[in-house]
């Protein structure tokens, strides 16, 4: 039986660490979902029904199956519902967009099935955000993660369930609810608020720049990461070894229910050249300067952290925060620079 606490505490652990593009929410609500639905036969009949709006039952649901296409990218399917007439692809998004062709390729497994086999063949797609779609050679629907959870919340429930609607609470996919007085106030305030973080964010950006080379941030990345990423950050990549990726990243993090924190974070790829190096430094030399360390066998994760009500009372906020984010990087720097990695 599987464990939704288990999935929430990887997912804090992952969030620790400070790199939102580690954090495998897609995959977790995708392995979740389809464990709180093939324990019960007549949930997942309904499911079909009610959600996906296929008719019939006796459906069976399986994660992650591969299928090959000839002469194309071959396909990992997130979920695969079937029954003795019935398949259906279900392709699902949290915080990404769609990856290269997948609906497109999705139809073209579907269609060959459909030739081949006789099948009846579905095609669906379930994202976080709205993301419209045109896909008119099969049977296509678009739902979001909002209606799973209308359509959980109405079942009798058991603790698998109960489970699931909690977790898509936490993970800001259930419904949004109404307006109320306190969102009217932040959306008169919001613009005030991005203008001050982006004026702490460019004050710092030539510290950044001197030290570990050209930030990066896109055009309107900041604004995107928000509402994806639960922050607002700049980085500059490839900071240390001769290859693999690194990145060094400055600027806020918002986690649900947790005060907003500015960070200071390092992540290093398990391919780069002195990943080895960095943990043994780490080990016997770094390890009581860093705020939060979340590495792995796969990754280096080592963050500073620093409540933003600290700096509510100065009455210099903006020079505070901007010396405070400084003082980190020189920190980073100069072990960089010491230890001789390049």
């Amino acid at each position: 039986m599987f464990s939704i606490s288990i999935y929430k505490r990887l997912l804090s652990l992952y969030r620790q660490s400070g790199n939102a593009n580690k954090i495998p929410v897609e995959d977790f609500t995708t392995e979740l979902l389809v464990g709180t639905l093939e324990v019960d036969n007549k949930l997942l009949d309904e499911f079909v029904n009610d959600v996906l709006l296929i008719e019939g039952q006796g459906f069976s649901i399986d994660s992650q199956e591969k299928y090959y296409l000839q002469e194309d990218i071959n396909c990992i399917i997130d979920i695969v519902i079937k029954n003795e007439d019935i398949i259906c692809f279900i392709e699902n998004k949290v915080g990404s967009s769609e990856g290269e062709r997948q609906l497109e390729r999705y139809s073209k497994v579907l269609n060959n099935i459909k030739q081949n086999d006789g099948k009846n063949v579905y095609l669906r797609y379930c994202t976080k955000y709205y993301d419209k779609k045109d896909i008119s050679n099969i049977d296509f629907l678009q739902y979001r993660w909002s209606d799973v959870y209308k359509f959980l919340e109405k079942c009798e429930k058991n603790k698998n369930i109960e489970d699931y609607l909690e977790f898509l609470r936490g993970e800001g996919m259930a419904s949004a609810g109404d307006f109320n007085f306190q969102d009217l106030i932040v959306m008169s305030e919001v613009n005030a608020t991005i203008r001050k973080m982006d004026e702490c964010l460019d004050m710092v950006k030539p510290k950044l720049t001197e030290c570990f080379g050209v930030t990066y941030e896109y055009d309107y990345a900041r604004l995107k990461q928000i509402c994806k990423q639960n922050q607002y950050v700049m980085w500059s990549k490839n900071i240390i070894g001769e290859n693999g990726y690194s990145e060094l990243t400055v600027g806020f993090r918002f986690d649900d229910n947790k005060n907003p924190v500015v960070t200071v974070f390092i992540y290093v790829e398990k391919t780069n050249s002195e990943f080895d190096n960095i943990k043994k430094i780490y080990a016997e030399k770094l390890e009581d300067i860093f705020d939060f360390d979340c590495s792995d066998e796969e990754s280096i994760f080592y963050s500073f952290e620093k409540s933003v009500s600290d700096f509510i009372s100065s009455e210099n906020q903006n020079e505070e925060i901007c010396m405070w984010f400084i003082e980190k990087i020189d920190i980073v720097n100069k072990f960089k620079n010491s230890l001789n990695i390049v």
